[in-house]
């Protein structure tokens, strides 16, 4: 594949592969990855504008520090994969599939991402802030210090995550799905003494 910096337009990866390699710091614009499957690959400190990974799955691939910009990620899959350092502007993401991996620091803000599943990953400090996460499902993730003003919860089933340095001004828990542990974590960050 093509060195660090280079840059692809229009590129048409429709259903291919991407097995080991490292597409590093370079850029794609107006590309169709709808169906690849990535394993195993380096995309650190891409930009991506204008790509659809439509239906395409990610295994164990790293994409930390990328930005994408009016990508279209519908029923896309990552697994295992990194993303720590990420931006989203202007992307379709729902609804997408993350099953482990490092999300670290990504900022998902004003992202629409209704009926998306999450599980098992880490979302450390992540900016969901005006985040659509009604009737997403985040399963026995990491959700400490997170921005979480104006983001929609309504629906949003955060069971088993944890849910450490809640800002409670900015954290409106109205109608999301919580466990027994998490409730007791919310009411703290309230000011609750629970005794």
């Amino acid at each position: 594949m093509a060195g660090n910096n280079e840059v692809h337009s229009g590129l048409d990866w429709y259903a291919t592969g991407s097995k080991r390699e490292d597409h590093s710091g370079q850029r794609f614009t107006d590309c169709d990855f709808t169906e690849m499957r990535s394993e195993g690959s380096v995309f650190s400190g891409c930009v991506f504008r204008n790509v659809r990974f439509n239906v395409s799955t990610h295994v164990n691939s790293a994409f930390d520090n990328c930005r994408f910009e009016h990508c279209n990620f519908f029923d896309a899959t990552f697994e295992s994969c990194k993303f720590t350092g990420s931006v989203f502007t202007g992307s379709s993401l729902k609804p997408i599939r993350v099953v482990g991996g490092n999300w670290s620091f990504v900022s998902l803000a004003g992202a629409d991402l209704q009926r998306s599943v999450f599980s098992d990953a880490n979302f450390t400090e992540a900016d969901f802030t005006r985040t659509d996460l009604r009737d997403a499902e985040f399963r026995d993730c990491r959700l400490t210090s997170i921005s979480w003003g104006g983001a929609r919860l309504k629906g949003t089933d955060l069971r088993g995550s944890t849910l450490e340095g809640i800002d409670a001004e900015n954290f409106n828990v109205r109608g999301a799905v919580v466990d027994v542990s998490q409730a007791l974590a919310v009411a703290e960050a309230h000011g609750a003494v629970i005794r």
